[in-house]
């Protein structure tokens, strides 16, 4: 697939770990952006919040447990700076199933899930699968801080948000109400399959692992060892702060 590909050797010679971390740049936690523009507040964050949960199981069962691809495998949505994210991670050091073959399995992962996906609208065990997701999610969202110290962070992280947005746990609840199974095939394609697919595959080659020579695929870019001149003269510009 498509995307910006970033690839580091390490240093340590004696290493003998590769490590995948496959990141999805969804966009800012307030905005919807153009696939969901105009729906409710928070209505891509809730996707992406329902995405972690759906993937943590099907990653740790397929890259772990089936292709045994590393000893760490997960899958996960993370907010960094009001950014939202989702990420896929993997660290082993099999022989001859290194960086290059854990990116390649991660890509495939997106696109088996994406089948395994349209079933939440097509059966009933499906639609009630869909129904218990959101009412986890839900359930994440309204979770009460259990001690002072959580609800002075939580405050503060409203306070210091760049959308300082003090009732954004009830609107993100209005918003999960109203996602569809629908909705959820459509933000799963877009963001990681299409044309609102922001990419980084980081790849770490342990010391029996080769950088592949090849070309690379068509839109990404090789960077290597110089991460935070390339981040200052593209990543910055190239995604919209906006979206």
């Amino acid at each position: 697939s498509s995307g910006i590909n970033a690839e580091y050797g390490v240093s340590n010679e004696d290493e003998p770990n590769s490590a995948v971390v496959t990141a999805f740049q969804i966009g800012p936690v307030k905005s919807n952006g153009e696939l969901f523009e105009d729906r409710k507040p928070y209505t891509r964050y809730v996707l992406t919040r329902l995405l972690g949960l759906m993937m943590r199981e099907p990653c740790f069962n397929y890259l772990r447990t089936k292709q045994q691809l590393g000893y760490v495998a997960s899958c996960f949505d993370d907010d960094y700076k009001d950014i939202t994210n989702f990420y896929m991670l993997v660290q082993g050091s099999r022989a001859g199933y290194g960086a290059q073959v854990i990116a390649a399995e991660h890509d495939k992962l997106v696109e088996l899930q994406f089948d395994v996906f349209q079933n939440l609208n097509s059966t009933n065990e499906g639609r009630a699968t869909w129904e218990d997701l959101k009412l986890a999610i839900q359930q994440q969202i309204e979770q009460k801080p259990i001690s002072l110290s959580e609800y002075s962070a939580e405050l503060n992280g409203q306070i210091f948000s760049s959308t300082r947005d003090f009732s954004r746990k009830q609107k993100m609840v209005a918003a999960l109400e109203e996602v569809t199974a629908d909705d959820f095939l459509s933000f799963y394609q877009a963001y990681l399959m299409g044309s609102h697919m922001r990419k980084i595959s980081s790849q770490i080659y342990g010391k029996d692992d080769v950088i592949p020579t090849e070309d690379l695929p068509e839109d990404s870019i090789l960077v290597s060892p110089d991460v935070a001149t390339y981040r200052d003269a593209n990543l910055r510009s190239g995604f919209a702060e906006d979206d």
